[in-house]
């Protein structure tokens, strides 16, 4: 690179600029970011059980475990729902003595309303033994008491036929209230014995067991409630791990998939040439702290590579992205371009004078960016055209005031 120092000189003033000889050059830029290791997939892990009943966490193995497939990572306790199944089955218990009450009393109505009834029956044998006997052997007062006597024990049969009826109707709705009441007291305890028979959380397969962070991020301990459901951890699928680098917006100049990156492993030091594989749609925050808005991009490593280097999911890295690498560029550093609107432009040292040329913008990085056209080779750019911008606005400013 070509630097000089020119004086430029006006009617109204003077100032040192510095200029660079427009020229093919090496053009060369890199971003550097720090990430992590991720999984590309992770199988969620959630608090076991079912319904609303909380459930206290009282072990569970340490975070970045590796874990085997069926292997326990926590335990919990339920005494909510040990209690509320201790009342259940007490209930159950008071509806079984209900129960055997109802049926002993309906054995015990049975009894007194057959015994009744087989006295009518005998009662309205006798009677119609007199009804179709000799009349002349009785006296008339007697054959009619008779006669009256085997009406009414034919209807008190009919009435005690009815009350046993009535008698079974009212037991057996009596049953039925108080089966659908067991019914429903049973679903209860079979729910809250499901509860404790899922009290452990296994491993769905081979992983590192990570925990999940809540919304203020706090993450799991030993004596939190939980409701079942809930999200307790994560699985990371070890066999498809990615380098996971998080970068401000506007220092995405050029980022895409397949530009080389090389991830050096903090602790170790190790070196690994990778290629990005995944640049985020959208830019969002990262932290309710801070309005500045991130973009993610990832680089997949190889099983192999995983494997051999024994690679876990949180591990530090950081990683260099070649954007751009050209042996010969028609570029300028950024600090020379002037923006307006949509347009750039540069100003361009002739002789004594600046001129300000329009250029049309090729490929832009963080330090330079290419030029299609609008300036030619050997051209003396001026690097900080700051100064000159604000003379023009100022000359703006005095003819309005002037013409008005």
């Amino acid at each position: 690179m070509t630097l000089s120092i020119l004086a430029c000189t006006n009617k109204q003033d003077q100032a040192q600029l510095a200029t660079e000889t427009f020229a093919p050059r090496i053009w060369q830029e890199n971003l550097v970011v720090d990430g992590e290791i991720i999984a590309a997939n992770k199988t969620p892990l959630t608090v076991p059980g079912q319904g609303w009943d909380s459930r206290t966490l009282i072990e569970m193995i340490p975070e970045g475990s590796l874990v085997k497939k069926d292997q326990v990572i926590a335990r919990f306790d339920a005494p909510k729902s040990r209690m509320e199944l201790s009342q259940a089955e007490l209930e159950l218990l008071r509806k079984e003595l209900a129960a055997e009450s109802i049926l002993a009393s309906d054995t015990s109505s049975r009894s007194t309303l057959a015994a009744d009834s087989a006295k009518v029956q005998t009662d309205l044998l006798l009677s119609e033994r007199y009804a179709n006997a000799d009349l002349a052997i009785f006296s008339r007062n007697k054959i009619l008491d008779e006669l009256q006597d085997s009406g009414f024990l034919k209807n008190k049969r009919t009435y005690l036929d009815w009350k046993t009826g009535q008698v079974q109707a009212r037991s057996a709705a009596e049953q039925a209230v108080l089966s659908s009441q067991k019914e429903s007291v049973n679903l209860n305890a079979s729910q809250h014995k499901k509860n404790l028979d899922a009290l452990e959380l296994m491993a769905p397969h081979d992983g590192v067991f990570l925990l999940q962070a809540s919304w203020d991020g706090a993450k799991p301990q030993v004596g939190s409630s939980f409701r079942p459901r809930e999200e307790f951890g994560s699985l990371p699928d070890l066999d498809q791990l990615v380098a996971n680098f998080n970068i401000e917006e506007g220092r995405t100049f050029g980022l895409k998939v397949g530009l080389p990156v090389k991830v050096r492993l903090a602790g170790s030091g190790q070196e690994i040439e990778l290629s990005i594989t995944k640049v985020g749609n959208s830019a969002s925050v990262t932290s309710k702290d801070s309005p500045v808005k991130f973009i993610n991009f990832e680089a997949a490593f190889k099983k192999e590579q995983a494997q051999s280097l024994a690679l876990k999911p949180g591990q530090a890295l950081l990683g260099t992205v070649s954007l751009i690498n050209q042996a010969k560029a028609m570029t300028v550093p950024n600090i020379a371009l002037v923006q307006d609107g949509a347009s750039f432009a540069t100003y361009v040292k002739e002789g004594e004078q600046l001129k300000r040329q329009a250029v049309v913008m090729g490929q832009r990085g963080p330090v330079r960016s290419e030029i299609k056209s609008g300036i030619s080779p050997g051209n003396q750019v001026v690097l900080l055209p700051e100064m000159k911008e604000k003379d023009k606005n100022k000359d703006k400013e005095k003819n309005k005031d002037t013409q008005s």
